[in-house]
């Protein structure tokens, strides 16, 4: 695995369509092709905002989010059924984040929740983030039992990679098929 940093970007930079933000992806995405690597993937869900420009410019595959699942859920699950997003935080997830992801998509089917305004939210949104997997596995637990029992669900989406160690917990819970970004790779790109 070949990994690059999109230098001089905070996450609340990644949330919103920027002109620098899209400019570090490029030249990420660059450094990456010139270091051999056969596809590209991005760690973080919001980044779909960024997935036609290194689409239109790489010379490999890439995935740039887990959202970009939603089309394919959405057709191989009934449609009287929500597709669940599980995100660092569901405030975040805008419409600009779903018509890239899902252009011509229902977005009524789809349900987002969030660990916002937690205390496992708080610590890794810190300048210096705390990543606390046991309170972070409790946090997404309490989510998924407040939010998402009850809930007509045909799959879920795990936006978030801190939480891709979670996932077989997730589909557990929710009896749901689950997916995240490593899921999405695995299965999309060609393996080394």
């Amino acid at each position: 695995m070949i990994a690059e940093v999109v230098e001089g970007v905070s996450v609340p930079d990644i949330l919103q369509d920027l002109p620098h933000v899209r400019t570090a992806y490029l030249r990420a995405a660059r450094r990456l092709e010139e270091r051999g690597c056969s596809a590209i993937v991005s760690n973080c869900g919001y980044s779909v905002l960024y997935r036609e420009a290194i689409a239109s410019s790489a010379s490999v595959p890439s995935l740039m989010s887990s959202l970009l699942l939603l089309p394919v859920l959405a057709a191989v699950t009934p449609a009287d059924q929500k597709i669940a997003i599980i995100c660092f935080d569901s405030t975040a997830l805008s419409e600009a984040h779903l018509q890239a992801s899902w252009p011509q998509g229902d977005h009524e089917r789809i349900l987002k929740v969030g660990i916002e305004q937690t205390e496992a939210w708080r610590l890794i949104n810190r300048a210096d983030a705390i990543y606390d997997w046991d309170l972070i596995g409790a946090t997404l637990n309490q989510v998924c039992r407040q939010s998402l029992y009850g809930e007509k669900l045909g799959a879920v989406i795990v936006e978030c990679c801190a939480f891709s160690s979670f996932v077989p917990q997730i589909q557990r819970l929710l009896q749901r098929p689950t997916f995240d970004i490593i899921s999405a790779a695995t299965a999309l790109l060609p393996s080394q």
